[in-house]
């Protein structure tokens, strides 16, 4: 039973493994080894700075996989716009503790102890939320639209239930959401089968991407190093936070969507995105009074991030 349902999820667990194998030439990545801050509760948080010291303060909260290290993918476009952004790894991610029982509405009070032992309590700051981040930056907004200067929803993922396309990866959420062992089991196994055939493995997940997605990251060495070193990172204390996290976004958030409108939003949507489909950000834009929302036609899930994040910037 248990390599039955594992057939059905490995092209979409090789994502992941995929790029952790393919690439060999490590002297050009700039990497970002951050800082950890002890919260109440006696767990870390794992964080990691860029752009300017002393400019507008933004919170950057990865996707699905991901990590800290996810934004430099535009860490050029960053020092370039002047802002301080803080990237956050959640529980289990990088070198954050894991921890089991929790939950996305426990997302800003985490923050908010981060903040305050940085030294910037009570600061007004933007969110981008990227992915599988979306559910933690309308958390925040929801809990302390008072700070929250603006909300940029980037590629954002829709709660379960929502009258939505679904995506290529939401047969995966679905079943890591059941079955979280599963997906220990199924990375520990990508392993190996990419130690003996990655060549097959890298020809069948790269079928799934949007040509754009394709080009960016397979043919440019120094953005597939970084998005390498990301999820690397994402799962360096082991596969067990990265499930976790998936599993939360298919579960119920605890939280409505309309619940963050009290804040000022963006969306921002691939519309050939196979990964987040164009109808996620019409949902948003639905239960979002107000916002406003940008479709690319051109760009897929992670090429819209990094043709537009000099827009999305401006916004802070």
């Amino acid at each position: 039973m248990k390599f039955s349902l594992l057939r059905s999820v490995l092209p979409h667990l090789a994502l992941l493994i995929t790029l952790l194998a393919t690439s060999n030439a490590q002297a050009e990545l700039d990497f970002h080894p951050g800082k950890r801050v002890r919260l109440a509760n006696g767990r870390y948080i794992h964080y990691a700075e860029y752009g300017v010291p002393t400019g507008n303060l933004v919170l950057y909260f990865h996707g699905t996989p991901g990590s800290h290290l996810e934004v430099g993918l535009c860490d050029e476009e960053l020092d370039e716009s002047g802002i301080r952004l803080i990237s956050i790894n959640r529980p289990g991610i990088g070198n954050s503790t894991y921890y089991g029982c929790r939950r996305i509405t426990d997302w800003p009070t985490d923050v908010d102890q981060l903040l305050a032992a940085m030294g910037i309590e009570g600061a007004p700051f933007g969110i981008i939320a990227l992915s599988g981040g979306a559910p933690y930056g309308l958390a925040v907004a929801r809990a302390m639209p008072e700070r929250v200067t603006h909300l940029a929803l980037v590629s954002g993922h829709t709660p379960p239930g929502a009258p939505v396309v679904r995506g290529n990866s939401d047969d995966m959420i679905d079943l890591l959401r059941r079955r979280p062992r599963l997906g220990n089991f199924g990375i520990g196994l990508l392993d190996r089968r990419l130690n003996r055939k990655p060549d097959s493995i890298v020809k069948q997940v790269t079928k799934s991407w949007t040509a754009a997605d394709r080009k960016l990251v397979l043919c440019n060495p120094k953005l597939k190093n970084r998005l390498v070193a990301n999820l690397r990172e994402a799962t360096v204390c082991g596969p067990q936070g990265l499930v976790k996290d998936i599993g939360l976004l298919g579960s119920c958030w605890g939280f409505a969507v309309a619940e963050a409108a009290g804040v000022d939003v963006s969306i921002w949507q691939g519309g050939c995105d196979r990964i987040v489909t164009p109808s996620m950000a019409h949902y948003f834009h639905s239960q979002l009074p107000g916002s406003t929302l940008t479709i690319d036609p051109k760009a897929g899930h992670v090429t819209m991030f990094k043709w537009h994040v000099h827009e999305i910037l401006k916004n802070f």
